[in-house]
């Protein structure tokens, strides 16, 4: 059965080009749970405050040898990328737990962008990198060895935002026990995201999206707007306005969908947090080309013919980009 670290993500009225790929159904604990289903969580650590530190209270009372702790077996120190991988597999980590029994943890990701999932594979230090389906053109990332997925408890355990990961991490927590006859204590997170960690940096290069409309029509005044797009599971929506708050964007409910949108007038607080964290993806290219519009209108209310031919070829990039990564 697979449990997605994050809700899948559907196309919205406004972008109907968006698309996911097929659905995949497997028996999940008791319910039906769809694969192909994006990540959607929002970090469980943009904590207040830069020294915020994350530790690892999964006491363990058997199988770990002399350590009684998993912080005793694998101490991560790097919180800078630590924070962004949360991030990153909050929005395209699958957790799973097959019928007979084994666990794994796997992040699907395009083959084009595939050195995202070995720089994952080499900051970590364990997990191996397969091509996951050659017609899809997607690589993945996957744990499944006892070690492995032991020290990738480590990290997660007490650093989930959202509700829908959190139940699902759970799930996994309590398989992981009872195969290995341990008892690691599932940690709550009590902090709240913001901008001054890497989280949003992770969730946006798996689930963000930069978009560009232009109207150029004859009748009307020419015009552009750009939005920053965030899209989870209603399950989450009391994170998701929290989100909306702190990026001073709008949110948007429909169906079982919930969405954080951040418009041209008030996109400067993510333009200065990616400024500061830069994303690691090649959705970077695209970011690189959004805000190259946003530059280009920001405070204008009317664009010369030189401008809008220059968006336009911005976003024909975004467009081909989009279809790639």
């Amino acid at each position: 059965m697979v449990l997605r670290a994050l809700p899948k993500l559907h196309c919205m009225r406004e972008n109907p080009g968006l698309s996911f790929g097929p659905l995949k159904s497997y028996f999940l604990l008791g319910k039906i749970q769809n694969e192909g289903q994006p990540a959607g969580n929002f970090i469980n650590y943009f904590f207040g405050s830069t020294e915020y530190n994350v530790t690892n209270k999964c006491n363990i009372t058997k199988d770990l040898g002399s350590s009684e702790t998993i912080r005793e077996v694998y101490n991560f120190k790097d919180n800078s990328f630590k924070f962004w991988f949360i991030g990153f597999l909050e929005g395209k980590g699958l957790f799973i737990i097959t019928k007979s029994g084994d666990l794994e943890f796997k992040i699907v990701h395009s083959s084009q962008d595939a050195q995202i999932l070995f720089f994952i594979k080499k900051k970590l230090g364990f997990g191996v990198v397969r091509i996951q389906d050659k017609i899809k053109n997607n690589h993945c990332y996957k744990v499944k060895d006892k070690n492995g997925l032991l020290k990738l408890i480590s990290i997660i355990n007490g650093n989930l935002f959202l509700n829908s990961n959190k139940e699902q991490f759970k799930l996994l927590l309590t398989a992981f026990n009872k195969k290995y006859e341990t008892s690691i204590v599932y940690s709550e997170n009590i902090n709240k995201p913001n901008t001054l960690n890497t989280w949003l940096c992770g969730y946006t290069d798996a689930i963000g999206r930069f978009i560009l409309t232009i109207n150029n029509k004859p009748e009307e005044n020419i015009s552009a707007n750009l939005s920053y797009i965030l899209i989870q599971k209603n399950d989450n929506y009391d994170q998701i306005k929290y989100l909306a708050e702190i990026l001073k964007g709008k949110i948007h409910s429909e169906f079982d969908l919930c969405n954080v949108t951040v418009h041209t007038t008030k996109l400067s607080i993510i333009i200065k947090y990616l400024n500061l964290y830069p994303l690691k993806t090649k959705k970077s290219i695209v970011y690189l080309n959004w805000k190259k519009s946003y530059l280009l209108i920001k405070n204008k209310k009317h664009l010369t013919n030189k401008e809008l031919n220059l968006l336009i070829r911005y976003k024909k990039n975004l467009n081909r980009l989009e279809r790639i990564i």
